[in-house]
Formats: structure tokens, C-alpha cells, sequence
């Protein structure tokens, strides 16, 4: 490792967990193609806002997250 990067890594895991995140985020999305960042990003937003229009018209059954792991956890010993 050079000793720029090192140094690069010492001072960042120095910043506090928010900055820290977001200096995470730039790293990552730089790793990305512009391109497809943006189609997965669109394709989630797309996704989040079909479920919504269920949940809100009723057509799923919304289970609390302690219920559901309930449910899964007797599934499995059972």
C-alpha cells in the first residue's frame, strides 16, 4: 500500500461514523458507471413505489417484522 493511501486511510477512520459514511458513499458511487448507478437506482425507486401502491390499495398483507420472524422461526423447528 502507498504510503499516500495509507496515510488516506488512517485520517478518514479518524472522522467521525456520519462523515465517515459519506465519504463511503463518494468512494462507491465512483466505482460505479454513471449509467448504471442510475438505472439500478431507477429501478428501485420503481420497485419501492409499486409496493407502496399495494400496501396502500390493500392488495398485500402487511405482517409486523417481529410476527413474520416469529412465523419463520416455527417454520423451521417444526
Amino acid at each position: 500500500m502507498a504510503p499516500d493511501t495509507a496515510t488516506l486511510i488512517r485520517d478518514a477512520l479518524a472522522l467521525d461514523a456520519d462523515q465517515r459514511a459519506v465519504v463511503v458513499n463518494a468512494l462507491l458511487e465512483s466505482l460505479h458507471e454513471a449509467g448504471d448507478a442510475g438505472d439500478v437506482d431507477a429501478a428501485w425507486r420503481a420497485e419501492a413505489a409499486r409496493r407502496l401502491a399495494e400496501a396502500r390499495a390493500g392488495a398485500v398483507e402487511l405482517v409486523d417484522a417481529d410476527e413474520h420472524y416469529a412465523r419463520l422461526r416455527a417454520s423451521l423447528t417444526s
